[in-house]
């Protein structure tokens, strides 16, 4: 990520890394099956619970709105990163 906003300066380069999200990319499985996946990951996540996709796309909108942030990688995943 770093060497790609460097070489891209001085356009901004960010990215967001989100963690387990409820989509619609779930819609496949059994509702009984999702409700018991998303609901045991949600007891492991320090929030204790699934992100929404307005939390990944608050994340994008401040890394959009930032104009002195590049290089940057905003993580959204309920705190599974500091609970791993």
């Amino acid at each position: 990520m770093h060497n790609g906003a460097l070489e891209m300066a001085p356009v901004r380069v960010n990215a967001v890394s989100p963690g387990l999200v409820a989509t619609p990319m779930w819609a496949g499985m059994e509702e009984a099956d999702r409700e018991r996946m998303l609901s045991s990951a949600a007891d492991r996540l320090p929030l204790r619970g699934i992100g929404e996709a307005f939390n990944i796309a608050n994340a994008v909108l401040f890394l959009a709105c930032s104009l002195f942030s590049t290089g940057s990688t905003v993580v959204v995943d309920g705190g599974a990163t500091i609970a791993a």
